[in-house]
């Protein structure tokens, strides 16, 4: 009787070894694959940055008036007054 009580402890023993070696290799899996998740976001956030920087430079540029003046004169034909062309009115001031 005392063979079996060393023995079942013995293979008790072995099962708890392996049950603790497969719960720390799945735990550094996961682990493995929480890592990759994060460096992937991480990458997609560093690009919806740069994305947002180029965008707001291209803002910049399609705000200012030589662009404009460039554009409208290119989609609708339109140009600024020559002086001999501007007319003030008399009488209408600030």
């Amino acid at each position: 009787m005392r063979g079996l009580d060393r023995s079942g402890r013995v293979v008790l023993s072995v099962a708890a070894v392996l049950a603790a070696l497969t719960t720390v290799a799945w735990r550094q899996s996961s682990a493995r694959g929480t890592m990759k998740a994060l460096t992937d976001l991480e990458r997609q956030i560093e690009l919806a940055r740069d994305e947002r920087e180029d965008l707001a430079r291209k803002l910049m540029v399609m705000e200012g008036r030589n662009w404009i003046l460039e554009e409208a004169e290119r989609r609708l034909r339109l140009r600024s007054p020559r002086e001999a062309e501007l007319q003030f009115l008399p009488g209408v001031g600030p």
